[in-house]
């Protein structure tokens, strides 16, 4: 089963261990003793991976995706039933973002469009183009990429972003908008993230003898030009062009192409590299200790990766809200400015080596999860 595969537990848990860091310093800390005439300098913050764990998540979105249906079939289970219980899981997903949005976000962000409800929109899409020959959907990724930039011109992208975080009007057109362009995680262009994954999980995964002739000795070697492809053209863009920002500056709001390019191709790579290194010479029985509990915590992270992203919203947003209306009356009162860098990125680390435990002891006692709902419902 793909979704096992070592390499992909690893890169998961890497997206994980990421967003909970950023989250929590970006949440408590990002303008830490700002000053009366504006945000203090946010050069301390260089550190934080922003940027690589959003995209790395929502890529092997895609990758499991495919796996997940190559076991559905594996099992006998028709197209229809696949189609049907796909779609169930999305609007499983979009119906916990919204809930997310309202109840950890507050009720005035419910339709920010964050990667939850883009995620569970992914998975419909996904079954909508899963048939369509590969170079049709190259052809999709390619004019998404194309057409991001003037959607985000003629929809005025950065008025919603005026105060650095996405605002809208409760009105149709804000929230169309917000959901195809300019919201948090829009499907312009954040859908070719899944849409790659996708693309790329049979070519890098399915074992050689399945695969045509053709493909066997050069799978590998396309993967490494295609990332090694993105990387350049991303650092091309950025360097030796005159283009407008929203093509050749590195940014994640918006995100231009010269972002989705890098980003696309250190995902690429970063599965490429693992798949060979790991999966190819990964046997626990003749590991360290060491090793195989690194790789058991990996898997347990990967396996309830929903889980935890939700959780670690939950444990330090909520005790921020609730100090907020204590202290001022106004749950946002302390948002961004609550606690110096140093402790926020502490109590990150502090809830990522407590989380293994807590789930290795809510998997031995059967305890629901929203990854166990989740499957309740949509299978």
């Amino acid at each position: 089963n793909l979704v096992r595969l070592l390499s992909i537990d690893i890169l998961r848990t890497v997206a994980i261990g990421m967003m909970v860091v950023v989250h929590f310093v970006e949440n408590l800390s990002a303008q830490y003793n700002s000053s009366p005439i504006g945000p203090a300098s946010r050069e301390h913050l260089w550190w934080l991976p922003v940027g690589l764990a959003a995209p790395l998540f929502t890529l092997l979105t895609g990758v499991s995706y495919h796996s997940w249906i190559t076991a559905q079939k594996d099992r006998g289970i028709d197209d229809e039933t696949i189609s049907k219980r796909t779609v169930r899981r999305g609007l499983v997903l979009i119906g916990i973002g919204f809930a997310f949005n309202i109840f950890v976000w507050l009720p005035e962000d419910t339709f920010n469009w964050d990667i939850l409800t883009f995620i569970g929109s992914a998975l419909i899409t996904l079954n909508l183009i899963r048939k369509l020959p590969t170079e049709v959907l190259l052809t999709g990724i390619f004019l998404v990429v194309i057409l991001s930039p003037p959607l985000q011109v003629l929809s005025d992208y950065y008025a919603f972003w005026s105060n650095g975080y996405f605002e809208y009007d409760l009105t149709l057109s804000d929230l169309v908008t917000g959901y195809l362009v300019t919201g948090y995680f829009p499907l312009f262009p954040w859908i070719i993230l899944p849409i790659t994954g996708f693309i790329i999980a049979p070519t890098l995964f399915t074992p050689s003898h399945n695969l045509p002739h053709s493909l066997r000795a050069s799978r590998f070697l396309l993967v490494a030009y295609g990332s090694v492809g993105c990387l350049v053209a991303s650092f091309t863009l950025q360097r030796f062009t005159s283009l407008p920002s929203l093509i050749s500056q590195w940014t994640m709001f918006p995100a231009s192409s010269s972002y989705l390019l890098g980003v696309v191709g250190m995902a690429l790579l970063g599965l490429l590299s693992l798949n060979l290194v790991v999966d190819k010479n990964w046997k626990e029985e003749g590991s360290s200790t060491t090793t195989r509990i690194a790789a058991r915590w990996c898997r347990i992270t990967s396996k309830h990766s929903l889980s935890l992203y939700l959780l670690h919203h939950i444990v330090h947003l909520w005790p921020l809200w609730i100090y907020g209306l204590i202290t001022i009356g106004e749950p946002t009162a302390h948002w961004q400015n609550f606690l110096p860098v140093i402790v926020s990125a502490s109590l990150a680390l502090f809830f990522c080596i407590l989380a293994v435990p807590l789930f290795v002891m809510i998997d031995k006692h059967q305890l629901p999860t929203v990854e166990r709902i989740m499957r309740w419902i949509g299978d």
